[in-house]
């Protein structure tokens, strides 16, 4: 798990949504990327939808959050990740590849 102050809080999280930002998408998520100056703050959103578990959930949550520290993106900013039906069978490295893939977007 990312330390506190790496994650975006739920108001962070409603005005990312608010402002009708692009998405882009990738194969395991969706990201919508708000530039912020000297902040870099990760969030992640797994509907009940994508998994009706919370175990479930909370394995895509984990696994994007090790590769997220595993990478460690360069950008500053708040990054919101809404997961897709395939992050429930994705991977660490998975993730990590989709993270450069995002990188390279933005």
């Amino acid at each position: 798990m990312l330390p506190k102050k790496d994650r975006l809080a739920k108001k962070e999280i409603e005005a990312i949504k608010s402002r009708n930002l692009p998405v882009i998408q990738g194969q395991y998520f969706g990201l919508i990327f708000q530039p912020v100056e000297g902040e870099q703050k990760f969030g992640l959103i797994v509907s009940a939808r994508v998994a009706k578990k919370a175990v479930s959930r909370n394995r895509v949550k984990r696994r994007l959050f090790w590769a997220i520290k595993k990478t460690c993106p360069t950008k500053e900013g708040w990054f919101l990740f809404l997961a897709k039906k395939a992050s429930l069978e994705g991977t660490v490295e998975d993730f990590s590849k989709e993270l450069l893939f995002f990188e390279k977007k933005i």
